[in-house]
């Protein structure tokens, strides 16, 4: 279970680990990180921005910083469709589909492959989320459990809106192998790690309960939030490379 700390002591020169999540439109990509990071879950969701969370959480027993990219999809395309910057920053990768929409999973199948090209040394997990509703599957699991091994990558099948617990254990487990990744190539020393843009900061807590609905109880307050535009996402590839 995440827990999420004060970032009061965060710098920019501190290690931070960065996970950017991919998928075509309406997969769940930012219903996935707000209910890891809030235990919330928003059902209807659309932006034309990424948005970039800063959190502290503790992994594997000990407090660390982790920026969330959460990607937009605006043309919902069936190629490979994250940006060259996203793929730049990024150090690790989850891309999601929707286990009802076949086309989404083309989409990550093209993504896994693009990834295993440039990226081949970035941790991967491939998630499958509304596995709740039965009737209307259209990818069976067999089917992303052997897109996962073929390339290495880790494989879940979640319901973002029914289990917030099987979310949470899956995210835990890769946010852990992300960290040990990490460590292991030399990458903890904070050189060269990019710093989030200090334009567009929202309180997270307030831009939730504008998405939720006004009447919702508010979330717990847990980061910052900020809004990325094209000429910020260049900013953060160019600062990684």
């Amino acid at each position: 279970m995440p827990r999420n700390e004060s970032n009061s002591n965060s710098s920019k020169g501190e290690d931070r680990l960065r996970v950017a999540v991919l998928g075509s439109g309406q997969v769940g990509k930012s219903a996935l990180t707000v209910r890891y990071l809030t235990k919330r879950f928003i059902g209807e969701y659309r932006s034309d921005s990424d948005m970039l969370y800063k959190c502290t959480l503790q992994i594997d027993g000990s407090s660390q910083l982790v920026e969330i990219m959460d990607t937009c999809n605006c043309n919902d395309s069936d190629d490979f469709g994250a940006t060259e910057q996203q793929v730049n920053w990024g150090e690790a990768f989850i891309v999601v589909y929707s286990v009802t929409d076949k086309k989404s999973f083309r989409w990550a199948q093209d993504t896994v492959q693009e990834l295993s090209l440039r990226q081949p040394h970035s941790p991967v997990m491939i998630l499958g989320n509304k596995s709740d509703l039965h009737h209307l599957r259209e990818v069976e699991e067999v089917e992303a459990r052997t897109l996962a091994l073929t390339y290495g990558a880790r494989f879940k099948e979640i319901s973002t809106a029914e289990c917030c617990e099987d979310v949470t254990k899956a995210m835990d487990g890769f946010l852990k192998e992300v960290k040990a990744t990490h460590m292991s190539v030399g990458s903890g020393n904070g050189s060269g790690k990019p710093g989030s843009p200090r334009l567009r900061k929202l309180s997270v807590s307030r831009m939730l309960t504008q998405l939720i609905g006004r009447h919702s109880p508010p979330p717990h307050p847990i980061t910052e939030m900020i809004i990325l535009d094209n000429q910020d996402r260049v900013k953060l590839s160019r600062q990684v490379l």
